[in-house]
Formats: C-alpha cells, structure tokens, sequence
C-alpha cells in the first residue's frame, strides 16, 4: 500500500511523461508530419460529426431567428406606413373650409419634369378609373391645391400641378371674397420658385397675407370650390389698368408632394 508520498510521485511521473510525449509529437510533426497524418485523420473522422452537428444547429437557429427578424420588420414597416397613410387623409379631413368634399386617397409614384412633351409638368397618382377618377378632377393635399387631372389609366392617373404653363384657375381673394383668377408667373431667379400671377376683376382692396381659395364650378370641374390655393405676397402699384394685380405663393410645393386626394364630386 502507498502513502501520500508514492500517490504524489506517480502524479508527477505521470505529468513528466505526458509533457514528455507532448514534445514527442510536436517534433515528429514538425520533422516528419507524414507520420501524424493517419492520426489527424482519425481524429478528424471520429470528430466531423460532433462539429457537423454543432455547426448545423447554430447555422439552422441563426436562419431562423434572421428570417422572424426579416418579417416582423417587414410588418412593423406595413404598420407605420399604413398609420402615416391614415394620420396624413385625417389631416386633409379637417381642413375645415373643404371637408365636405368626397376624397380619394392616393400617393404619388411618379413625375414628369418641366417641358416634358406632354406639355407642363405632372405627377402620376396610384389610383385611376378603377377607384372612380376621371379627368378634370380637382386633386388636393393637406395643404391646399395640387392640380387637376389630366390623363387615367385603370390604375393609375396624371396630374398637370398648379402654376403650369396655361393652368388658369378662378379664385376668391381676402374676406370679402373677391373674383380674380391666377396663372403662372415665370420666375426670374437663380432658384426655380413657383409664383402665380394674380388678376382681379376690378379695384380691390387687397394686401399681402390674403388668403386665395378656388371659385369653383357647379359641377366642381376642373377646380372644386373653397380649396386653399395660397397667399397674395405682394400687390402692384395702381396703374392706369382698372384691374387690381399682384403675386401669389401657392401653399403646395410640388417638389414635396407624397400622399394627396383626388375630389371625386362637389360637395353639398
């Protein structure tokens, strides 16, 4: 029987000949590596499945948690887009100077650039005959005016926008409402700026911050009635002309244009 003495000799001749055997192969692989290499073999045959088995896992787990990460992104995504859909008609609802006008929401996909052969620039909308849209209708956003449209297909229609080249529109000027219409004013800057002249039928007491909304038809083709349209921002001197002129900023940048509404009939 050994002590506590032998137990601990035979521990370090075992270390010592571990250590020893470790150098062993370290220089054999080094010197001779053609020796280890059934051994490596071995190992590896013996081992391949353990990793194959670990590794496939965490591949098959990875996969999965990247796919359920795709799609609740996917669906956090369809969900803020629809609430900014529903936030942006809400606010063209309680525009309260034309709400009662029937609106069919829409989102622009496309444009044509200033003298593009189809004569002015427009925006293309993503509904067309199939939702009820026609051409002349009166097209609006949050803001006030965009255009009227021009051209519809089944799913899709097209827009000329407010202060075109031609686009000649009715309106209303001030409180006391008074009848003028507005055009296209070319801008005489280094930076485009969509600017619109303003004509009124007679004198008129008129000053910059008036608000000008749209006169209007019985039929509200092509511009329905009460639209915000912009704001006189300067008024000519009086002339020897018996009509009152100026210059008015439409409220719409067309630049910016994203969801809209197309009026589908005139309202009450």
């Amino acid at each position: 029987m050994h002590g506590p003495g032998g137990g601990r000799r035979a521990a370090r001749a075992l270390l010592v000949g571990l250590v020893l055997l470790t150098l062993v192969v370290l220089v054999v692989d080094l010197a001779r590596p053609e020796l280890l290499a059934p051994v490596r073999r071995a190992a590896a045959t013996v081992l391949a499945p353990v990793q194959e088995a670990v590794t496939g896992w965490r591949d098959d787990g990875s996969a999965r948690v990247r796919r359920e990460r795709d799609e609740l992104a996917a669906r956090v995504a369809a969900l803020e887009a629809r609430l900014e859909d529903e936030e942006e008609q809400a606010r063209l609802r309680a525009t309260a100077s034309w709400a009662e006008h029937p609106l069919l929401p829409a989102r622009v996909i496309g444009f044509t650039a200033p003298g593009a052969p189809a004569g002015g620039a427009t925006v293309t909308l993503d509904v067309g005959s199939d939702d009820g849209v026609r051409e002349d209708l009166t097209v609006v956003s949050a803001e006030g005016l965009v255009g009227r449209v021009t051209r519809v297909a089944p799913a899709s229609s097209d827009v000329l926008l407010l202060g075109e080249p031609g686009v000649v529109v009715a309106v209303r000027v001030g409180p006391d409402g008074h009848l003028g219409s507005v055009r296209a004013e070319p801008s005489t800057g280094a930076v485009e700026e969509v600017r619109l002249r303003l004509t009124l039928l007679g004198r008129a007491e008129v000053r910059p911050g008036h608000e000008v909304v749209t006169l209007g038809s019985p039929d509200g083709t092509p511009y329905a009635a009460r639209v915000p349209l912009g704001t006189v921002t300067e008024v000519d001197p009086p002339g020897v002309r018996l009509e009152t002129t100026g210059t008015v900023t439409p409220h719409v940048d067309p630049g910016t244009l994203d969801h809209v509404a197309v009026v589908l009939a005139e309202g009450p």
